[in-house]
C-alpha cells in the first residue's frame, strides 16, 4: 500500500481574493473597460484606476481581453505612485512567476513596501516566500511573524498556511494547539483551505489522532465550496485500504468531476493494480480513467501507462517500450515522465531494465529544463551516489548534499538509498555523529551502533513513524536524512 502524506499547503489566490471580495459578481464593472490609454493619458489616471484596469487586463475579466503584459505595466505605474494594493499584487506575481516573468528581486521589494504599509496580502506572500526559501533565503522566524500578523488581520490564506505549518511542523517548530486553533477558526469561517488542511491531518493522523469521520466531514464541507482536494485524499485512502472499493471509487469520481485531475490518475492506478473490484474487473476500468486523466492534463498517467508496459499489466512486458513511452512523454514536456525516466535509467528494475548510468546522465542533460533546477540537482546527486563506490566518493557526495540542505527531502533520501545504500548509510552516519547519536566508524555499513543511532533519530521524528517495524525502510531513512 502506498504511504500517504500531507504536502505543505501551496499558497494560491483566486481572482476574487485578489480583488478583496468573496466572489466576482455577474456584471461586475471595473473603473474602466477599455484598452490601456496612451502613456500621457495614463499618467493622469489615479493609482487606483490604474491598478483596477491592470488587474482586469491581467486576468481578462468582465469582457476585457486579457493582456498580461499591458496589465503588468499598469500595475507597475500604480505601484510606483504608492498604491499599496498594486505593490502587493504585482509583487506577488513577480515572485511566483505565474502570470508575469519572475523577477524575485523586484517582487520582494514591492512586497516589502506593501507589507510595511500594513497590507495583509503582501505579508502573506512575503511570509510564504521566506517560509519556502525559493525567491529569497529562507527565514522561518520572520515568515512566522508575518503570517501571524496577516492572520490576525483576517487574511484567510495566512491563517490556513500558518495553521498547517504549525501542526505539521515541516518548517516551523510544531505547535499543535496554536495550529489547530487557527485552522478551527478558518473552518468556523467557512474557509475551504482550512477545511482541506484539517481534513488531511485527521485523515493521516499527522499531529492529531486519526479520525476518518471528521476527515470525511471536512472534505465534504470543502467540496461544497468547489474544492475537491480533501475529497480526493479521503477517497484515495479508502481505496488503498480496500475497505469500500465502490465507495472509494465514488468519492474519487466526484473529485475528478469537480476538476481534480489527480483523482482520475489515482483511479487509473487503483484499476491497474486491482483495487477497484479486483482482477480483470478492476483492470478493465484503466482505459476510461486514463482518458479522463489525460483530458484533465494530468502528467502522472503517462508514468502509470509506462509502468504497465514495464511489468506487463494487461500487456506484454517490455523494457525498451517502457523507455520509449517515457521518452515520448518527456519530449512533449511531461516533467513527471522525465523525472521517472531518469530514475529508472539510474536504478533499473531487476527484470527487463538494467541500470544505465550513462543514459541517465544523457536523459538528465536532455530534459533538465523540463525537470527544473531543484529536481535536476536531486537527480544528479542520486546518479553520483550510484557511482560512488569508495569512501572518498561518499565524502564528496556528503559535501554536496550538506551544501544544499534546503533541497534535502524525504523522497530525495529514499531515492539516494535506492541508488546506493552504502553511500546513504555513510551520509546518515555523518548526520548522526553530528547530533551525538553515533560514535562508530564512518564506513557505510549498518552495523549495531548505526542501527541504534538510526532508531534514536527515528524516535525523535514526529507522528510516530514505523521505527519498530524497521529503521532500514527507505522511507524512514529518507525522513531521518531530511529531518532538521
Amino acid at each position: 500500500m502506498r504511504v500517504m502524506r500531507v504536502s505543505p499547503l501551496i499558497a494560491t489566490v483566486s481572482v476574487a481574493a485578489i480583488l478583496g471580495i468573496s466572489a466576482v459578481p455577474q456584471g461586475f464593472v471595473f473603473a474602466q473597460q477599455t484598452a490601456p490609454p496612451a502613456p500621457g493619458q495614463a499618467a493622469a489616471e489615479s493609482p487606483q484606476s490604474l491598478r483596477d484596469r491592470g488587474l482586469a487586463l491581467v486576468f481578462g475579466l468582465d469582457g476585457i481581453a486579457a493582456d498580461v503584459s499591458a496589465g503588468g505595466e499598469l500595475l507597475g505605474q500604480a505601484a510606483a505612485q504608492g498604491d499599496v494594493r498594486a505593490q502587493a499584487e504585482l509583487g506577488r506575481m513577480l515572485v511566483d512567476g505565474y502570470y508575469l516573468k519572475a523577477d524575485p528581486a523586484r517582487g520582494l521589494a514591492l512586497l516589502e513596501a506593501a507589507a510595511t504599509a500594513g497590507d495583509a496580502r503582501a505579508m502573506t506572500a512575503l511570509g510564504g516566500a521566506l517560509l519556502w526559501g525559493k525567491a529569497a533565503p529562507a527565514d522561518p522566524a520572520r515568515a512566522k511573524a508575518l503570517l501571524e500578523k496577516a492572520a490576525a488581520a483576517g487574511n484567510a490564506e495566512a491563517r490556513a498556511l500558518l495553521g498547517e505549518q504549525l501542526i505539521g511542523g515541516w518548517i516551523l517548530p510544531r505547535d499543535i494547539a496554536a495550529g489547530k486553533a487557527l485552522l478551527d477558526a478558518g473552518v468556523a469561517a467557512g474557509d475551504a483551505a482550512a477545511q482541506t488542511a484539517l481534513s488531511g491531518f485527521y485523515l493521516y493522523g499527522i499531529g492529531l489522532p486519526k479520525d476518518a469521520a471528521k476527515a470525511r466531514d471536512l472534505a465534504e464541507a470543502a467540496a461544497a465550496q468547489g474544492k475537491p482536494r480533501a475529497l480526493r485524499q479521503v477517497g484515495e485512502m479508502a481505496m488503498w485500504g480496500q475497505r469500500d472499493p465502490a465507495g472509494a471509487e465514488a468519492l474519487l469520481r466526484r473529485a475528478g468531476e469537480m476538476g481534480d485531475g489527480e483523482a482520475w490518475a489515482i483511479l487509473a492506478e487503483g484499476a491497474m493494480y486491482g483495487y477497484l473490484g479486483g482482477g480483470s474487473v478492476s483492470r478493465a476500468k484503466f482505459a476510461g480513467f486514463a482518458e479522463r486523466a489525460r483530458a484533465a492534463g494530468n502528467e502522472r498517467i503517462e508514468v502509470l501507462d509506462a509502468t504497465r508496459q514495464m511489468w506487463g499489466i494487461s500487456m506484454i512486458a517490455s523494457g525498451p517500450k517502457t523507455i520509449e513511452r517515457l521518452q515520448v512523454a518527456a519530449d512533449a514536456g511531461n516533467r513527471t515522465a522525465a523525472r521517472f525516466l531518469v530514475g529508472i535509467l539510474r536504478d533499473g528494475n531487476r527484470m527487463n531494465l538494467h541500470r544505465r548510468l550513462g543514459d541517465a546522465d544523457a536523459a538528465l542533460a536532455k530534459y533538465g529544463t523540463v525537470i527544473g533546477p531543484d529536481d535536476s540537482w536531486r537527480l544528479g546527486q542520486t546518479i553520483a551516489a550510484a557511482r560512488a563506490r569508495k569512501p572518498a566518493a561518499w565524502e564528496a557526495l556528503a559535501g554536496a548534499v550538506a551544501a544544499r540542505p534546503d533541497l534535502v527531502s524525504k523522497d530525495f533520501g529514499r531515492d539516494l538509498y535506492k541508488a546506493n545504500p552504502n553511500a546513504t548509510i555513510y551520509l546518515l552516519q555523518k548526520k548522526l555523529a553530528g547530533e551525538g547519536l553515533y560514535r562508530g566508524a564512518l564506513d557505510g555499513i549498518a552495523g549495531r551502533q548505526t542501527l541504534r543511532g538510526l532508531y534514536q533519530a527515528c524516535s525523535r521524528l514526529p507522528d510516530a513513524p514505523p521505527c519498530n517495524d524497521s529503521v532500514m525502510r527507505p522511507d524512514v531513512l529518507g525522513a531521518i536524512l531530511a529531518a532538521r
